[in-house]
């Protein structure tokens, strides 16, 4: 059975650590690139930058030959944005414009599953063949 893989840059944090992460010019060459040197993240832009939903799978994957965490910042505060991020590789999402607390809820309702979230039950690559991938997700899944 295969494992979910572990969001280094969450795990690091609850452990009282810092966390570092990269942001470079946006491709999944040189996330390839700087994942040698250690970082914990490589943060993808899509508010500011010029990365578009199509290009976020294979900068992810790009992330997952390091092991590093793939932190997106999301270009809007909609759910259907957030949960395909989640659903196309990213274990990290950013979200601009929350500024209210039902905002902030309505954020973890579409990042995680039941009974943490409302996100629908489907699974991207992250989580072919792993067992229990809901609540394994929820664990993994860093939301800020």
């Amino acid at each position: 059975m295969t494992e979910i893989r572990t969001n280094r840059a969450k795990h690091n944090l609850a452990d009282g650590g810092v966390v570092t992460i990269v942001t470079a010019p946006q491709s999944p060459d040189v996330i390839e690139y700087f994942g040698q040197f250690g970082f914990d993240g490589a943060w993808i832009e899509t508010e500011h930058g010029p990365v578009d939903f199509k290009d976020i799978p294979d900068m992810t994957r790009a992330c997952d030959i390091w092991g590093i965490t793939s932190v997106v910042r999301v270009n809007q505060n909609v759910e259907g944005d957030i949960y395909r991020t989640l659903d196309v590789g990213a274990q990290a999402v950013v979200v601009p414009h929350v500024n209210t607390a039902e905002e902030a809820r309505r954020v973890v309702h579409a990042a995680k599953f039941y009974p943490l979230g409302l996100r629908g039950n489907f699974t991207g690559r992250q989580g072919i063949g792993v067992q229990d991938y809901a609540n394994k997700a929820n664990d993994e899944t860093m939301v800020i």
